[in-house]
């Protein structure tokens, strides 16, 4: 079985709520692309403007390895600005104008089209139809980048900032080239001669090099060399762990109900998940309160709450169309959608699953 072969086979499209009209500061557009993060795409049409990407604002970052469709709002920047762009893989189509820009209230769900391809007769035995009527809203493997974000996020909530800085230079990934590989595990063995470290570590890990760069200059300074990566990443991390926490409760009970991701504000009650949480808090041996990540108060967090079951809508699993790839493999396409905030990965974990 095979996903994301080609960008083609992953479509996703915002479900936004937009309100556009023929007068106002605000131009709404949606952003279709290919092979681009939003972020990097947003920057370069800013460019092409010759605007401040300050003046672009979008509802959330789509997948680079993908086709997708979302809405940005661009404030005092004329349609035909964006209608003479010329970027590989980006396509503008005007929506619009507003008096308010795009935010996250905005977005009501996504649209998904997936092509799975190189199907065997035991993959599609196991394929799970009945996941119309719901699966646990797990956060998907995104939200743990590497795959140490949570433990990074754990770390500075603990005050081990030296031990934060370490996860982000020395851990080896599943996906990291064998240049990358080299450079952490040099800096796994040499840690503390810094100015050796950056040599050897390559380029193109920029956040890395920024925090090494700081190490240089200020050999233990670890709070300032962890305020070298941008604020939005640092939160990500303490969220990271927030969301591995309610993954671990929510694999130990069966809820259908909204339940709490832990922060400094969060009420745990004797319900089956509070339990499981506060299990998992003390096996961690972490308290609510530290999630006023004391040492990096900026990025403190008071909690929140999460649906914990979620039920596709417009699922539809049919035959995908015939293209030169893998022409004697079975494949299929699915279509459904869901609400923001959860993640088509989790659903297709499910689908495949030999545990309905």
């Amino acid at each position: 079985m095979k996903l994301k072969q080609i960008p083609e086979d992953f479509y996703v499209e915002e479900i936004i709520k937009l309100k556009p009209k023929k007068k106002g500061d605000y131009i709404y557009f949606w952003l279709i692309k290919k092979n681009w993060t939003t972020m990097r795409a947003v920057q370069q049409i800013a460019r092409r403007c010759r605007a401040t990407k300050r003046r672009f604002k979008f509802a959330g970052t789509k997948d680079k390895f993908a086709i997708t469709k979302q809405a940005v709002s661009a404030f005092k920047i004329e349609p035909e600005q964006l209608e003479n762009i010329r970027l590989k893989d980006i396509e503008i189509k005007i929506i619009g104008k507003g008096d308010e820009q795009v935010s996250l209230g905005d977005l009501e769900g996504n649209r998904f089209e997936i092509i799975i391809r190189d199907l065997t007769d035991k993959d599609l035995k196991k394929l799970n139809k009945d996941i119309k009527n719901g699966f646990k809203n797990y956060f998907g493997p995104q939200r743990f980048g590497r795959g140490n974000t949570h433990l990074i996020g754990k770390e500075i909530l603990k005050g081990n900032l030296e031990g934060a800085v370490k996860l982000i230079l020395v851990f080896v990934g599943e996906k990291e080239t064998e240049e990358s590989k080299e450079g952490r595990n040099f800096a796994k063995e040499n840690w503390g001669k810094w100015k050796e470290i950056l040599k050897k570590l390559p380029r193109f890990l920029g956040l890395e090099t920024a925090v090494i760069n700081h190490l240089v200059k200020n050999p233990t300074d670890f709070a300032g060399a962890l305020r070298k990566i941008p604020k939005p990443t640092r939160k990500m991390y303490i969220h990271a762990y927030q969301s591995w926490i309610f993954n671990e409760a929510l694999s130990k009970v069966d809820a259908k109900g909204e339940l709490p991701i832990p922060g400094t504000e969060t009420k745990l009650g004797t319900d089956k998940f509070s339990l499981e949480i506060k299990k998992i808090l003390e096996k961690e041996k972490i308290k609510l309160e530290d999630f006023k990540s004391a040492r990096m108060p900026e990025i403190a967090s008071k909690g929140t709450t999460r649906i914990a079951f979620v039920k596709p809508k417009k699922f539809k699993v049919g035959k995908a169309s015939k293209d030169e790839l893998n022409k004697s493999k079975k494949k299929i396409k699915i279509q459904f959608e869901l609400p923001k905030g959860v993640y088509a990965t989790t659903l297709l974990e499910v689908l495949f699953s030999e545990k309905h």
